[in-house]
């Protein structure tokens, strides 16, 4: 008979030496299902890449913003010092200028870009959620729900929501720093958390939430308040205020809609929230902008206080999640109370007020699902999971439909309308659109459509000016160039387009003002140089007007209009030789009257 092996003990070496490989197995694992969620994320989002600009803010940010074609020190100085559409966003500059540098305009690298931050924010998501609960399921759950949810479409989709993007990447990545500072307490990742804080706010200003979320941070951690705890907030605290201050000062584009009340005010943000709310779980009916209510509200509209009220308090009931259910709500409720605190022109609630703060619905989302499949009900656990494959698949087809919408400001304007036809702005943009498209009589309608629902919306009098313009109509523009100057005193293109009228009826001291004023506010604007240009030859003043048309040439190399002028100026200066340069330069680019002049000059070749 064969004597029994002996036993194998297998104690505290053993296990020691056995855990990193485990530790190994679990960090491959995790790295593996972060890929696979990423993946998802692109495959869904991918056939908005070759979407087009739309003509809301991204003319004036990308389109004709010449101050992002170069690297240069004038230009990053301009970055730093001009709000870009009424918000101090230098970072977004930024961005834009790396597009242009490797995409060289290319619409589709404006929209690559998008993606890949949205790509990374759903990386941060992850790693964010799985750091704070330690709990890998919720980290998949929130982190696969961000990066689906058809309510982001309009963040990702549209270029010019770049600046929510980056906020969201550095407000995240200060979270994750803020975290490993929370557990070492070590002062270096606070100080790094400080500076991710800072370039969040550099994106967007709406980044001032997150000092109120680290107070939620801590609550989770179970950090208790203490002199220490509310001293190492002094430092974000006073770059939100500094933030606050500045976008208060820039943003003047903001008109007060409907001249609503302080109550009225209230009943409107409890009304975006429960918008929100819903949603978040039935994402239908999704607009680019949302028509305000108009006064007397409808009734229902007074009972959404005490149904938020009632929502939270029933789940604050639910001990076991309180901790989960204070952050998540607390989360939603912080980083969406900054775009309430004015009510823009694009809507209460538009979708893309969402895209951060559903972080904190989808972690309580997350929670009551893994508490469901931890359940020893098995039809729950079947439940739970046919719930989840039902809103993945429907949330993914959602997101792929929503980005056809954004194809064109054709399309996404339309869609708009058909879903709220009481929305002006978004009659305006189509109008834009079709303006830049040539087709006036339609552009006009849009644009009279706009100032019909909102006689305040200033920038349908800035195109109905400019068509009147092309029609010859000069008077009919300068009265509504007239009217946006006075509402909006600081926006350089309404000086730059009415001084352009004042040159076609030869009002040259008039137009030689007011191009100086628009160069004064942006002093990046090539159109006005060569307007001023055009006006200093009309006062008698080539040398100043060569100066100016220089400086227009020099924002945009191509400018065959600024050759001709300056061609013009220097013959009035007798310097025909650079003349006939110039006027040859300018037939090479496209100018049609540069070959009159030419000729009726005798220029060689």
């Amino acid at each position: 008979m064969t004597p029994a092996r002996p036993a194998v003990r297998r104690g505290a070496r053993y296990a020691a030496a056995r855990r990193p490989t485990t530790s190994t197995q679990d960090s491959s694992l995790r790295w593996q299902i972060l890929f696979l969620i990423v993946a998802g994320a692109f495959a869904v989002h991918a056939n908005g890449l070759g979407n087009g600009f739309i003509y809301f803010d991204d003319p004036e940010g990308v389109v004709d913003n010449v101050s992002i074609r170069e690297f240069s020190g004038t230009n990053i100085a301009h970055w730093f010092t001009t709000p870009l559409q009424f918000m101090y966003t230098p970072l977004v500059y930024v961005s834009y200028a790396i597009d242009y540098l490797f995409g060289h305009g290319a619409i589709g690298m404006y929209h690559f870009t998008n993606l890949l931050l949205h790509l990374a924010n759903v990386a941060l998501v992850f790693l964010l959620v799985r750091r704070l609960t330690e709990r890998g399921f919720l980290a998949c759950f929130v982190a696969v729900a961000f990066a689906i949810h058809p309510v982001n479409v309009d963040t990702v989709a549209w270029i010019s929501a770049r600046s929510n993007l980056l906020a969201t990447l550095f407000s995240l990545a200060a979270l994750l720093v803020y975290l490993r500072y929370v557990t070492s307490q070590r002062r270096q990742p606070l100080a790094w958390s400080v500076v991710l804080f800072g370039l969040a706010a550099l994106s967007k200003s709406t980044a001032v939430a997150l000092p109120l979320v680290l107070f939620l941070v801590d609550y989770v951690q179970g950090r208790r308040p203490s002199r220490r705890v509310f001293l190492e907030k002094i430092p974000f605290l006073v770059i939100a205020a500094i933030t606050i201050l500045v976008a208060l000062n820039v943003r003047q584009d903001v008109i007060p809609q409907h001249g609503y009340t302080v109550v009225d005010r209230i009943l409107l943000a409890c009304s975006a929230l429960v918008n929100h709310l819903v949603q978040s779980v039935y994402p239908f009916h999704l607009s680019l902008a949302y028509a305000y209510p108009h006064t007397p509200f409808p009734w229902y509209l007074y009972l959404f206080p005490f149904v938020l009220a009632a929502g939270t308090a029933a789940l604050w009931l639910v001990r076991p999640a309180r901790r989960i259910i204070v952050f998540g709500l607390g989360f939603f409720a912080v980083t969406i109370a900054p775009t309430q605190a004015v009510l823009l022109i694009d809507g209460y609630h538009a979708n893309r007020y969402a895209y951060l703060p559903y972080l904190g619905l989808f972690l309580i989302a997350g929670y009551f699902t893994d508490t469901a499949l931890r359940h020893r009900g098995r039809w729950l656990r079947v439940g739970a999971i046919g719930a989840m494959a039902v809103f993945a698949i429907l949330f993914a087809t959602l997101t792929v439909i929503r980005n056809t919408a954004w194809r064109s400001t054709e399309t996404i304007m339309s869609d708009a309308i058909a879903k709220e036809p009481g929305v002006a702005f978004t009659y305006n943009s189509r109008g834009i659109a079709r303006f830049r498209d040539g087709n006036y009589i339609d552009a006009t309608a849009d644009f009279e459509r706009t100032a019909e629902l909102d006689p305040d919306f200033v920038l349908a009098h800035h195109y109905l000016g400019l068509i009147k313009y092309h029609d010859r109509d000069y008077t009919g523009a300068l009265s509504e160039l007239d009217y946006e100057v006075s509402r909006l005193p600081t926006f350089a293109a309404a000086y730059s387009e009415r001084g352009k009228v004042k040159v076609a009826l030869r009002d040259y001291p008039g137009a030689y003002a007011d191009l100086s004023t628009a160069i004064a506010y942006d002093p990046q604007l090539a159109e006005a140089y060569y307007s001023r240009g055009t006006a200093g030859i009309g006062l008698g003043n080539p040398r100043g007007a060569i100066a100016d048309l220089n400086a227009a040439i020099g924002l945009i190399p191509q400018y065959a209009d600024a050759y001709y002028q300056r061609g013009v100026a220097e013959s009035r200066l007798g310097d025909t030789g650079a003349a006939c340069a110039d006027w040859k330069a300018a037939v090479s680019l496209g100018n049609p009257d540069a070959n009159r002049s030419l000729a009726d000059n005798h220029c060689a070749g």
